[in-house]
């Protein structure tokens, strides 16, 4: 975990220098090693003090990949049995700095491989391939509870990585006079794969951006949801499009001309979204999924159980109650799940509201009758989350699909996995502002096992839609 301090401030100048993206690398699909061809992302180098005199440089291979790849950091060049310290940083959309260290011992060689080789301290420990991007948290003390922010997703993500002489602590590192890096790479990180299409939607009442995988399809289509904070956020589906899916990013409220609050949603709407993706020529007929996370998630589950051209529904960390928004039908309304907000609870400087959620069992008007619908689910849940009982509620949502004679779900549950279960190699968020409800929340979870469940549910996701979406005459596109 990186432990911030308030006494120095980073130079952010040194940190970014030079780095623009006017020109971006486009992705690298392959994830093969060259160890003989020097990647272009080498921007400075330093000379070792050794017997013979060697270049130390600091590599990542691929140094231009797909936000969901992973990549192999190494340092060639110095001294056997050197002490030093790796650094990664990039800034988001809002300019906020995110940074990770690790400490690292050079071998008989004069070499680091972080795939190989144990971090001795810093971000974190052990042997792990993509710790260094995945451990990356703000910079600063007054950004600790900020989430890394990405708006424009056609631009790929720019992350620096740095060698330094030493194991040097987090003060040395974001100090003024820091000593310079033995050796600096530049590596990007794409959203989107060459030819994905981005396409910003406004069809009758739905807002959102549609984003399509390169060729002529037809592909199977998903509408992407994500919760209580609102917006639009077009990093999954993106993602998703890269992978072959063609995926509707669809904001709900606090968007454009979208309601402001979650105090109501109407079906409609959702179905509006299910309307405009099928009549796609791109988009395979006659069948859908959708995929939502936290509030998302039971919007997900009501998409599936209401609309029958949804067929493929994953829930992220979703409840099998609406959840505090009353749902208009068009024939009735399912009330929203209330919270207590006298169970919630402050654990540094943030809010645990794990026992806020009022139980479901309690309230049966608000759960979602998901036995009646004919889509096949997919439950992702993390047994870490802070945010609400993500577990518990994936447990109510099997008991009422076998008391009702149902096969058509899978439920993968990850031990010490937070609430924010994210695409694979997205920075690691234990707490964060909520800026609906203007407090810091509190999400849950631990670097490592987090990051390899996001790995393991991106991998389960894409083969679930493309088991349940794929048409026969189009096997393998996915």
């Amino acid at each position: 975990m990186w432990h911030h301090s308030a006494k120095g401030r980073p130079c952010l100048t040194r940190l970014i220098k030079g780095i623009k993206n006017t020109n971006p690398l486009r992705p690298v699909i392959s994830n093969h090693h060259n160890s003989n061809k020097l990647p272009v992302s080498i921007s400075c180098t330093s000379m070792a003090t050794s017997a013979l005199q060697q270049v130390t440089r600091v590599v990542v291979e691929p140094p231009s990949c797909l936000h969901d790849e992973s990549v192999n950091i190494s340092v060639d060049g110095l001294t056997p049995e050197d002490e030093v310290t790796l650094v990664a940083s990039m800034t988001d959309t809002r300019g906020v700095l995110f940074m990770s260290f690790a400490h690292y011992k050079a071998d008989g060689n004069g070499q680091v491989d972080v795939s190989t080789m144990e971090s001795l301290g810093g971000s974190y420990r052990g042997v792990f391939t993509m710790g260094l991007l995945s451990s990356l948290l703000p910079a600063l003390e007054k950004h600790k509870f900020t989430r890394f922010f990405k708006r424009d997703v056609e631009n790929p993500n720019i992350v620096t990585v740095s060698v330094f002489q030493g194991h040097l602590s987090n003060e040395e590192l974001v100090a003024e006079d820091r000593s310079e890096p033995l050796s600096t790479a530049t590596h990007l990180r794409h959203y989107m794969a060459p030819g994905v299409q981005r396409i910003p939607v406004r069809y009758g009442k739905v807002r959102g951006c549609l984003f399509l995988p390169p060729g002529d399809g037809p592909f199977p289509g998903v509408v992407d949801m994500f919760g209580s904070a609102g917006g639009l956020l077009e990093y999954r589906s993106a993602q998703l499009a890269s992978r072959g899916i063609a995926s509707l990013a669809l904001a709900f409220f606090a968007y454009d001309d979208l309601p402001k609050s979650l105090e109501e949603f109407n079906m409609a709407y959702f179905e509006e979204a299910v309307e405009f993706l099928l009549k796609h020529e791109k988009v395979e007929k006659p069948n859908m999924g959708v995929i939502g996370i936290s509030k998302g998630g039971d919007l997900a589950l009501s998409m599936s159980t209401f609309i029958p051209e949804v067929t493929a529904g994953v829930c992220i960390n979703g409840s099998i109650s609406n959840i505090q928004s009353r749902l208009n039908l068009h024939d009735r309304s399912i009330p929203g799940l209330d919270f207590d907000l006298g169970k919630i609870e402050i654990v540094d400087g943030t809010m645990d509201c794990y026992e806020s959620v009022n139980d479901p069992k309690e309230y049966p008007e608000t759960i979602i009758p998901i036995e009646r619908a004919d889509a096949n689910f997919l439950f992702l849940v993390s047994c870490d989350d802070r945010n609400w009982k993500s577990e518990m509620f994936a447990d109510l949502a099997v008991e009422r699909l076998r008391l009702a004679g149902k096969t058509n779900y899978t439920v993968n549950k990850y031990p010490g996995a937070g609430h924010l279960l994210e695409p694979p190699y997205s920075t690691f968020c234990w707490a964060s502002y909520h800026k609906m409800i203007r407090a810091s929340m509190l999400w849950g979870g631990s670097l490592r096992p987090h990051i390899d469940a996001q790995v393991h549910a991106w991998n389960t996701l894409l083969t679930f839609l493309g088991k349940h979406l794929r048409n026969q005459t189009s096997k393998g596109k996915l």
